[in-house]
C-alpha cells in the first residue's frame, strides 16, 4: 500500500479557488465574522514552537509538514480578513 502525503499548499490553493471572494463579494455579517477567526492561544504557542524550531534547523518532517500547514491556512486567512476588511470600507 503506497503512503500517501498530506500537502497542504494544494488544499489552500483550492480552498482559495472556491472561496474566491473578490468574485463574490461579503455581505457585513459574513466579513465581520471572518475578522472574528484567529488561531486559538495553544495552536499560536504550537506555530511560535516550530518557528524556533525551524530557526535552529531543528525540525522533523512531520514538524515541516504542521508548519507548512499552518503558514498556508494563516495566509489563506490573510487574505480573507484582508478581503473582508475591503468589503467593509466599501460604501453601501
Amino acid at each position: 500500500m503506497a503512503n500517501s502525503t498530506f500537502r497542504a499548499k494544494p488544499h489552500a490553493d483550492v480552498l482559495l479557488r472556491v472561496f474566491d471572494l473578490a468574485k463574490h463579494g461579503l455581505a457585513p455579517a459574513l466579513a465581520e465574522g471572518i475578522l472574528e477567526f484567529d488561531f486559538p492561544d495553544e495552536y499560536a504557542v504550537r506555530i511560535e514552537e516550530l518557528n524556533e524550531r525551524a530557526n535552529e534547523g531543528n525540525l522533523t518532517a512531520e514538524e515541516e509538514a504542521e508548519l507548512e500547514a499552518y503558514i498556508n491556512i494563516g495566509d489563506l486567512l490573510a487574505y480573507w480578513q484582508s478581503k473582508a476588511r475591503q468589503s467593509l470600507q466599501r460604501p453601501a
